[in-house]
């Protein structure tokens, strides 16, 4: 099947993956390079979960990142020949069907971030001698595909992701490109790849895994703000994804809590929230933006449970309950005058309860697409 573009704009896309923008960064800037992956599985992509991060934040003095602690990303770095030098922390986790493993890969280093030689290595031996570390480089087997290599204290990886560069979420997909002298973004987003490779990982031990993983590199040149963001999954390859930036009291909390009632957790203004569907072939995104929703409900268990509802004027629409299972997260600080300022990251992984829905005229349930899965993330706080 031809490409969904040129592969010399695929080729330009992919390229800007090894390099954070620097031209562009401003003294709240943050860049951030992630998957998140879904292992084939009985019921479809889930429950199993993993992800991997590397990260890093602009500041003079030292920051916080998931509880590590490392020197600001520097403004005034030299960036020689295509590498770019700056410490960052990498971090993951994986959720192995009945427990979550956190801290698999926990560590911070000066990283190598190379154009020449298309990699991002974050990675360094510890007190004891023992090496942990993060790796993501051009792939030798495949053109246009990313390899990882992660050697964490409590787990192993080493896999390839591809896409069938077919459709807009199949490919590298250069999302945002906003620069202004005040703020802006740079987003490379891959939503929808394939993966396989080798895992030694807590719970299940050493096998291969293969399924659908979803890539970002993000050069955040603004504050961090609070958002709901979803991507889910169904057995065919059939992707759900949401973004709901807002502002609330959400802004001024700190830590993992939460306010004493729904009528609290709920009162946030929506900031522009989009949603879309994408059938897993190389047809186009059906956009469900004139109404989208993520609700948090509390009082239904150890976490809270979010109504999604999205949908659109030609009578597109998905609704769901997305009833977490497991959470993780971590958060960023860094120092503001005589305190901090703090944003936490809050990360769900969730099953898919009460679909309902109709795209493009075929109904969407349980009956007719099987156990949805997702990863959903409620932020709140602010970065500055």
């Amino acid at each position: 099947m031809p490409p969904y573009k040129t592969l010399a704009e695929h080729q330009r896309v992919y390229d800007l993956i090894w390099s954070q923008m620097p031209h562009m960064q401003k003294r709240t800037s943050s860049t951030w390079w992630y998957f998140i992956l879904f292992p084939q599985d009985e019921e479809g992509y889930g429950p199993r979960q993993m992800m991997f991060s590397i990260a890093t934040a602009v500041s003079k003095h030292p920051i916080h990142i998931s509880d590590l602690e490392l020197p600001g990303l520097d403004l005034r770095r030299e960036v020689v020949d295509g590498v770019d030098r700056f410490p960052a922390a990498a971090v993951g986790w994986y959720y192995d069907g009945r427990t979550l493993h956190e801290n698999l890969l926990h560590t911070t280093a000066v990283t190598h971030l190379s154009l020449p030689d298309r990699t991002v290595a974050c990675g360094d031996e510890g007190a004891d001698g023992r090496r942990q570390g993060y790796t993501i480089c051009a792939s030798e087997s495949r053109p246009l595909a990313l390899e990882a290599h992660i050697e964490g204290r409590h787990g192993r990886a080493h896999f390839t992701t591809w896409g069938d560069l077919n459709c807009l979420d199949n490919a590298p997909h250069e999302s945002i490109n906003i620069n202004t002298p005040i703020a802006g973004t740079h987003f490379i987003a891959w939503r929808r790849m394939h993966f396989e490779g080798e895992f030694d990982l807590p719970g299940t031990g050493r096998e291969r895994l293969a399924g659908y993983g979803y890539f970002q590199r993000v050069c955040l040149n603004v504050p961090t703000f609070p958002w709901k963001w979803i991507w889910a999954l169904f057995p065919d390859g059939s992707m759900f994804s949401s973004y709901v930036p807002y502002v609330g009291r959400h802004l001024f909390r700190k830590g993992y809590q939460f306010f004493d009632s729904n009528r609290k957790e709920q009162a946030t203004i929506s900031l522009g929230g989009k949603s879309f569907w994408d059938w897993p072939d190389a047809s186009e995104r059906i956009w469900l933006a004139q109404h989208t929703r993520v609700t948090p409900v509390l009082g239904r268990g150890e976490h809270p449970q979010f109504e999604v509802s999205a949908g659109n004027k030609g009578g597109d629409f998905v609704q769901f309950t997305a009833v977490p299972y497991a959470r993780t997260g971590f958060f960023l600080e860094r120092p503001l005058w005589r305190g901090h300022s703090h944003w936490n990251y809050n990360e769900y992984l969730f099953r898919m309860e009460e679909v309902q829905g109709q795209i493009q005229g075929r109904p969407i349930n349980k009956e007719s697409m099987g156990q949805g899965f997702g990863n959903l993330e409620y932020t709140w706080g602010l970065g500055l």
